[in-house]
């Protein structure tokens, strides 16, 4: 099987683009920890490191790598449907991008590359953070999932649930720290949002409001009194 470029171009973007927004917003980040937070437990942290680590250097191995050593471990053999997973690909690694950069811009300076409460944190739950309470995990997981079908890579399919089991314990770890803090407004947000899909009351919630704005505009009256 030859390289098929197109697909293999996309994800190789896809993932410097991802390493530029996160050091953009490593960089951005300049207010110090708050040293009376709760400390974290580094063991549930360094496998979500050591799985994003291997996901992005296999990947890079297989953009790379000779045919001959990359062409026993794909799924298809069938060029026209390897071709038409390679398109379903983009609109994953489009949404992942573009959620993680959103998600980024949401939080602000209340991130950090390790889990810890910022100085004058505040609980952020605006934006894809008012349907899931880990938006930027979300985006790595459509990021993987975009990869997975571009490259079509039994070893990426068989990683991927260490890959999400590493982000639960990294997710669980965040939230213990930030209930620790924030106590039952917290508990409130975790009971209305999904740790990475969104929940149903969620969503409703999200359609609802636009909905409501909307027939309280169509109901204003012209302060005038006019009927023009």
């Amino acid at each position: 099987m030859e390289h098929l470029l197109p697909r293999e171009i996309a994800t190789a973007i896809f993932l410097l683009l991802l390493g530029a927004a996160r050091c953009h917003f490593v960089s951005a980040v300049t207010q110090p920890a708050d040293r009376s937070s709760s400390a974290a437990n580094w063991m549930r942290h360094v496998p979500a490191y050591i799985a994003s680590g291997a996901w992005a250097i296999y990947v890079a191995w297989l953009v790379v790598a000779p045919t001959k050593f990359v062409a026993w471990e794909r799924w298809i053999a069938t060029q026209g449907f390897a071709e038409l997973l390679g398109w379903i690909a983009i609109p994953f690694l489009a949404a992942g991008l573009w959620l993680f950069w959103y998600g980024h811009a949401m939080i602000g300076h209340n991130w950090s590359f390790r889990i810890r409460l910022r100085q004058a944190h505040q609980l952020v739950t605006g934006g894809p953070y008012r349907l899931v309470r880990h938006p930027l995990y979300t985006a790595l997981f459509l990021g993987y999932l975009g990869t997975m079908l571009a490259l079509q890579s039994w070893i990426l399919t068989a990683w991927f649930p260490v890959f999400v089991v590493s982000y639960v314990l990294f997710a669980r770890e965040e939230e213990d720290v930030l209930e620790s803090a924030f106590g039952e407004a917290y508990r409130g947000y975790r009971r209305d949002t999904g740790m990475f899909i969104p929940r149903w009351v969620g969503i409703r919630a999200a359609l609802a409001d636009p909905a409501a704005r909307l027939r309280a505009r169509s109901l204003e009256v012209p302060a005038d009194g006019s009927d023009d």
